[in-house]
């Protein structure tokens, strides 16, 4: 069975500087207080996985996902997610023991997908995804 093994979010709603979170083996969990960005984790989950409502991500439209500067930040130019999975098994077609999928989007809207930093479309990042067991 493939595992997640890291998460890494840039620019994406609360997490303005870059933020990286290893997950280990078992259970995880993520805890902290009220405010803190807990859903905003499971949003980027659900956004690098190729989400394309960004109501059901709590935002108006897939611009507002970007880091907006908060009181005193300055805003983000775009928002960036990583997974990270184990591959040591070869589940995924992927030579590499680790498959990392990208998705960032632009002030515009636009997103970009990345298999291991190369640009695919949604649906290549789809398909590769749906062979996990």
């Amino acid at each position: 069975m493939t595992t997640v093994k890291k998460l890494r979010l840039h620019g994406f709603k609360s997490f303005s500087k870059l933020t990286e979170i290893e997950f280990g083996e078992g259970f995880n969990c993520v805890i902290g207080a009220n405010g803190s960005g807990k859903t905003n984790v499971s949003d980027g989950i659900c956004f690098v996985l190729g989400r394309l409502s960004a109501k059901s991500l709590r935002a108006e439209r897939s611009s507002n996902l970007i880091y907006n500067g908060g009181k005193h930040g300055s805003p983000a130019k775009q928002a960036e997610v990583s997974i990270i999975f184990d591959n040591s098994k070869n589940e995924l077609p992927v030579k590499e023991k680790e498959v990392k999928v990208t998705r960032i989007v632009k002030q515009n809207g636009q997103s970009v997908y990345k298999l291991n930093d190369n640009t695919v479309t949604r649906q290549q990042i789809l398909e590769t995804l749906g062979l996990l067991k």
